[in-house]
């Protein structure tokens, strides 16, 4: 099939009007010639002035292959999907809406598919830019919640265990012809933080035959603000890793049983761990680990805890 685009760089976004051009700007920064490729915002129906801004940026720079569009569908997994299918790259590179791509980002990617033809999907590092002070209590554990994704110094070959991030992840455009589009069960819908969307595709991915790599040198840096701190939202996005494993495995009554199993074992796990932050006097971290462990329990229990 061809193609008018080496790659397509698209965006979902969701009320970040503070973010979404230097997102956007990052893309048509890169060295590579922009008559290769296109950018792609699909706004999710922000309520702030995102959509305005993103046809201010259109008017501004009529030469450059820039588009957006608006999914009614609520959903990130509604607009992953609209984006695909907007796409007209050979290539579909996913982007966060408040993070920027850096040095190299697109060319770096097209070149790996090139010279990689069983890659099906890549992802890459990605970097927590920190708006605000970390709190006592923010530990390893947490890298989920602020979008920290590093899989080392060396490009990988991913089988599973760890999978490519939103922020950070590209498709070849046959694998949505062949594997289809995301879940829109899962994924987060507005304030909803319901999760694994991303972990569902990449595991039909590889359920397929296909290869997924990880690329350290291929990484963004994603804005951390400080409502990624409070309780209430770390409690929600906690519930929301639960749910979605609930909702990826509806209709598996073994396969949810051994999930069930599995969290239980890891709060387990969490608890022997967390006794090395009580002997170095970080009870905030052990409470914090703690909480994280029961709260996706939780979740997996009553996926609408989420919302």
């Amino acid at each position: 099939m061809a193609h008018q685009y080496k790659i397509s760089a698209v965006i979902c976004s969701y009320n970040r009007a503070r973010f979404i051009i230097d997102a956007v700007e990052s893309l048509f920064n890169q060295e590579m010639d922009k008559d290769l490729y296109e950018v792609i915002v699909v706004d999710n129906n922000s309520t702030d002035n995102t959509v305005a801004l993103l046809e201010q940026y259109k008017h501004a720079h009529p030469d450059y292959h820039f588009s957006y569009y608006v999914e009614r569908q609520q959903g990130v997994a509604h607009t992953r999907t609209r984006c695909a299918k907007e796409a007209r790259g050979a290539i579909v590179a996913y982007l966060d809406d408040d993070s920027t791509a850096q040095p190299g980002w697109l060319s770096s990617i097209v070149r790996f598919f090139d010279e990689h033809p069983a890659c099906y999907s890549l992802g890459g590092k990605i970097v927590p830019k920190f708006l605000t002070g970390i709190p006592d209590w923010y530990s390893k554990y947490f890298f989920g919640l602020v979008g920290n994704f590093d899989q080392g110094p060396k490009v990988k070959r991913l089988t599973g265990a760890r999978y490519p991030c939103g922020a950070n992840m590209a498709f070849r455009s046959e694998v949505f012809r062949e594997i289809g589009y995301f879940n829109t069960d899962l994924g987060r819908k507005g304030t909803g933080l319901m999760a694994n969307e991303e972990k569902d595709i990449y595991l039909r991915i590889l359920a397929a035959g296909h290869e997924v790599y990880y690329l350290p040198h291929v990484w963004v840096l994603h804005s951390v603000e400080s409502n990624k701190f409070d309780k209430a939202y770390v409690r929600r996005h906690s519930m929301g890793i639960g749910g979605g494993e609930r909702l990826r495995l509806k209709g598996q009554s073994m396969a949810l049983v051994m999930k069930f199993v599995e969290y239980f074992l890891k709060w387990g796990y969490a608890v022997a761990y967390g006794i090395g932050f009580l002997l170095k006097g970080q009870w905030s971290k052990f409470v914090m680990l703690e909480r994280f462990r029961w709260w996706v329990i939780m979740g997996f229990i009553d996926p609408k805890g989420a919302e």
